[in-house]
């Protein structure tokens, strides 16, 4: 199912999952696995939808291998791998909960280290760092989209309780 959501083998997912639904976050992140592969020696190799597989020449003289396919999959996914699987696979889930929900389910299975979604409702700011811990707000509950997992008798503490209770 993986490789019919994202275009890739299940193989090729790493152990730290960024999920995103904005493409210029996804063009950005091909930019720096490009960047990466050509100067650094921590990551193997990039994988694009397709499998389309593009090697670190420090490491493999292959050509790129794969077919980058004609229409993008429903979450298209890239991974920039390492050899011991502590790379970083990038996803663009588009827009829905449906979808979030959908690849969720299917990434769980995998045990990944981490996952973080950028973009709706995880903007970072120039100001913050790598490592900065970033505490996004609750979700709106007038969609009652998450109501079943959710429910509307559960309280929401604001936000301000939640960082006054981390910062004890």
């Amino acid at each position: 199912r993986l490789h019919h959501y994202t275009g890739t083998d299940a193989s090729h997912f790493q152990k730290f999952i960024l999920l995103t639904n904005y493409q210029r976050y996804v063009h950005e992140f091909e930019k720096f696995a490009m960047d990466e592969l050509e100067k650094g020696e921590e990551y193997c190799s990039f994988v694009e939808p397709g499998d389309y597989i593009t090697h670190n020449p420090r490491f493999s003289d292959k050509a790129p291998s794969g077919e980058r396919p004609d229409h993008l999959p429903q979450m298209p996914a890239y991974h920039l791998k390492r050899k011991d699987g502590l790379g970083i696979t990038f996803i663009n889930i588009g827009v829905g909960p449906s979808n979030a929900k959908n690849i969720t389910d299917h990434l769980a299975v995998l045990r990944p280290h981490c996952w973080l979604m950028l973009g709706h409702c995880a903007g970072l700011r120039r100001s913050q760092l790598l490592g900065d811990y970033v505490l996004a707000h609750a979700y709106v509950r007038e969609d009652h989209v998450l109501d079943q997992d959710l429910p509307p008798w559960i309280p929401l503490p604001a936000l301000a309780e939640i960082q006054i209770a981390l910062q004890k």
